[in-house]
Parts: structure tokens; C-alpha cells; sequence
């Protein structure tokens, strides 16, 4: 595939790579290439209901449901504040 550019697209480019923000024409393409994934993704359809809670589901499951337990000396207000909150 052939590219052309703009002349003051080849313009930004070198200034970019003069600058150090990308060290060739191909790095200035994938950043423009990255640029399109994540305004694809955001352009995605949203999830219906189901699907939301589907995921929020998994999400979910996918924690540890080991983690011990906080006492209550660890939540008491004293605990939390101290001197504090008086």
C-alpha cells in the first residue's frame, strides 16, 4: 500500500521526530493507528442490560472470595480517627 502524505502533515511529522515524541513516519502511524482502535472502541454499541450484567457478574467472580475480614477494632471509630473526629 502507498501513503501519501500532506506537506504539512510530513511537517508535524518531522517536528515530532525532531522533538523525540516518535522516531519515524511508521512510529507517527502507530499512534494514528492506536488512535483509531480506542475511537472504535469507544464507538461501540453500548451493552444491553443482560450483557452489562453478565460482565459485571464475571467481573465480580473473578475476585478472591478468601480476603479475610476486618475486626471490629479495625473498624471502630476510634480506630479510624483517632484523636481526630471528637
Amino acid at each position: 500500500m502507498t501513503i501519501t502524505i500532506k506537506p504539512e502533515q510530513a511537517e508535524l511529522i518531522a517536528e515530532a521526530i525532531r522533538a523525540g515524541l516518535i522516531e519515524s513516519l511508521e512510529g507517527a502511524l502507530d499512534i494514528g493507528v492506536d488512535t483509531l482502535r480506542v475511537r472504535l472502541k469507544a464507538s461501540a454499541p453500548p451493552m444491553d442490560d443482560d450483557e452489562w450484567l453478565r460482565k459485571f457478574r464475571a467481573w465480580a467472580h473473578s475476585h478472591s472470595a478468601n480476603t479475610p475480614l476486618l475486626s471490629d477494632e479495625a473498624i471502630s471509630r476510634e480506630s479510624i480517627y483517632g484523636d481526630r473526629g471528637l
